[in-house]
């Protein structure tokens, strides 16, 4: 479970004018599975997107490290991603996608 097929294609990019858009993937599965993920889960996951550490994620919620590692397999699980990194991007794309104007519209604020 590593991101070494992305990292080449990311070197791929920066060797030779590869499009950017090329060397992401598509998380649009990735990103269907966030409405599976229970409460815990999902602040687990916006959490890894922020860039925590499991012992920094069980401060914060007051649960032990191997309860996050618990949730973070259950995350990468439902996500179908293979790593705390990829479950970090999709967090990131997660956030910014429900940040964006059109998400915002009609909020009080």
């Amino acid at each position: 479970m590593s991101d070494a097929p992305l990292r080449s294609r990311a070197v791929a990019y920066a060797d030779d004018g590869t499009d950017p858009i090329d060397v992401l993937p598509d998380w649009s599965e990735a990103l269907a599975g966030v409405v599976h993920l229970s409460v815990r889960e999902r602040q687990v996951f916006l959490m890894l997107g922020a860039g925590h550490s499991n012992r920094s994620i069980a401060a914060r919620l007051r649960v032990t490290e191997r309860t996050v590692k618990a949730h973070v397999a259950q995350v990468l699980s439902k996500l179908r991603v293979e790593s705390r990194l990829q479950a970090g991007l999709v967090a990131h794309a997660y956030r910014v996608m429900n940040e964006s104007p059109i998400h915002s519209q009609g909020r009080a604020g």
